[in-house]
């Protein structure tokens, strides 16, 4: 009962995490030293940028068992940290102090996945429930 092409969008979202959070960790470093930021705005920034891979990393942890094992409890947690973490991608997109064409276009397929994923977690919530356990 297992949704597969939730699978595979977990599988594709924690390479794509990655990618994110590495890319944006450089980003920070070229704009730290190219741009005038004030540095309790970079630093602020930049730990709102852990606390995003703490959710990321969780969410895409409970998804994925919550899936693989058919448990409602720890797909809906992933599904319910969705909301957190698309806020903190929407933060990256339209409030940070410099934002590039690049952080605009990386953080768009960001939403792009999370919208796809809460869908598909959605169906799979209601195919678990519908499914008597034995």
């Amino acid at each position: 009962m297992s949704s597969t092409p939730l699978e595979v969008l977990f599988f594709l979202n924690g390479w794509y995490d990655a990618s994110y959070f590495l890319i944006e960790v450089l980003i920070f470093i070229y704009k730290g030293l190219i741009l005038p930021y004030p540095t309790s705005n970079i630093i602020l920034e930049v730990v709102i940028l852990f606390l995003y891979l703490g959710v990321e990393v969780t969410r895409l942890y409970l998804g994925c068992r919550g899936n693989q094992c058919e448990r409602k409890f720890p797909l809906a947690v992933s599904v319910g940290l969705t909301i957190p973490a698309g806020l903190l991608s929407l933060y990256f997109l339209f409030l940070q102090t410099y934002a590039l064409r690049l952080e605009t276009v990386l953080s768009c397929i960001l939403l792009l996945f999370y919208a796809l994923e809460a869908i598909l977690g959605c169906a799979a919530l209601i195919t678990f429930s519908r499914e008597p356990s034995y």
